[in-house]
C-alpha cells in the first residue's frame, strides 16, 4: 500500500508545474479551482445554448423553463445511488491541473 501511495504522489508531483508544487496553499488550490471552473463555463456554454434553445424550438416547455433548466447542464450532478457523477470538462488542462494540486495537497496534510 505504501508503495502505491509513494508511485500515486510521484505521478501526481510530477503532473503540476513546479511553481505549484512550491507554493500549495488552500488560496493556491482555490485559484486554481476557479480557473478551472471559468475555462468549463466557457466550454459548457455553447453546450448550454444549444440544448436551450431545441428545448425552447420544440415548445414542451416555457422559455423560462428551458433556460434554467439547462443553466446548470454539464455540472456534477448526484448518481441514482446519490453517489456524485462526474460533470463534463474536468479534463481540461486547467482542470487537471487543479485536480492534482488538491491531491497534492490532501496528500502533504496526510503525512506526520
Amino acid at each position: 500500500m505504501n508503495k502505491l501511495r509513494t508511485r500515486l504522489t510521484i505521478s501526481v508531483l510530477a503532473v503540476l508545474p513546479v511553481s505549484t508544487v512550491l507554493a500549495l496553499s488552500d488560496s493556491d488550490v482555490s485559484k486554481l479551482q476557479q480557473t478551472c471552473e471559468a475555462a468549463r463555463q466557457e466550454a459548457l456554454a455553447p453546450m448550454r445554448a444549444q440544448k436551450t434553445q431545441a428545448c425552447i424550438e420544440q415548445q414542451l416547455r416555457r422559455p423560462e423553463h428551458c433556460e434554467r433548466y439547462y443553466q446548470t447542464y454539464g455540472n456534477v450532478t448526484p448518481g441514482p445511488s446519490g453517489a456524485p457523477q462526474q460533470g463534463y470538462y474536468y479534463d481540461l488542462p486547467p482542470c487537471q491541473e487543479w485536480l492534482a494540486a488538491r491531491d497534492a495537497l490532501r496528500v502533504s496534510r496526510s503525512r506526520p
